[in-house]
């Protein structure tokens, strides 16, 4: 089995406050594994290396783009909107876990790539959505069970945050086990957007991992789901993947 390079540190600065921000990756290696899953899984081989986020993008990292650039502001934030979790008519967000170390939610697929650009000239590395079959290559991390660490439900709650253990929100990033690479969060706690397009007709994007409201069903390595890409829920955020020159 291939083991993952030792997490690389990224530290950005932000240019009004100058405050940092530091995003932990892992390096992944090449490989092969069996993406989906039954009479429908078949073998891909992923022939270059590349870098993802150890964690989901969390509030506070979203929150220093949005103040860096004044735009793409989280649906739940947004003033004058319905939604507002402060002056809103709507609950849909009033028990999103606003902990800046908890996962970004209420953000589109056009925001979250709005992000990956934004970080990409910061740094000067070339930041962008995992596809869902780099999504699922890190998530099995070398593995052919419905879960990373199994096939055993009843393990699931040392992993991920689901409708069973979640007490109905999402949590901080990384406090449950990670996947055998050092992965955290990639069944539950939220979705990930991913960049591929759901269907053939191109109205909807990928989204991977399950979440804090869905079942055990929902969080299987081989999970899929979609969205709108000008959607924005309270249990769908998004990942970091890094390409290598």
């Amino acid at each position: 089995m291939a083991e993952f390079i030792e997490p690389e540190m990224v530290n950005i600065i932000h240019q009004k406050t100058q405050k940092s921000m530091t995003i932990s990756m892992l390096h992944l290696p090449k490989g092969k594994f069996m993406f989906g899953e039954g009479s429908s899984a078949r073998e891909v081989t992923i022939d270059y290396e590349f870098e993802i986020g150890k964690f989901p993008v969390t509030i506070k990292e979203y929150m220093t783009f949005v103040e860096d650039t004044n735009s793409h502001v989280p649906e739940w934030l947004e003033e004058d909107s319905d939604y507002n979790i402060n002056t809103g008519t709507d609950d849909h967000y009033q028990n999103i876990n606003q902990d800046k170390k908890a996962p970004i939610v209420g953000i589109s697929w056009y925001d979250a790539v709005a992000f990956c650009e934004w970080l990409s000239k910061k740094s000067g590395q070339n930041y962008r959505l995992p596809t869902e079959k780099e999504w699922e290559y890190a998530c099995r991390a070398g593995t052919k069970t419905k879960w990373s660490f199994g096939d055993d439900e009843e393990e699931l709650s040392k992993y991920a945050w689901y409708n069973e253990n979640s007490y109905g929100q999402a949590h901080i990033v990384g406090e449950k086990e990670p996947n055998l690479w050092g992965l955290c969060d990639m069944h539950g706690n939220v979705w990930e957007w991913c960049e591929d397009w759901y269907d053939e007709e191109e109205k909807h994007k990928v989204l991977r991992g399950g979440s804090w409201m869905y079942n055990a069903n929902g969080s299987r390595s081989a999970s899929r789901n979609w969205d709108y890409p000008t959607g924005r829920d309270n249990d769908v955020g998004f990942r970091l993947l890094r390409t290598l020159p």
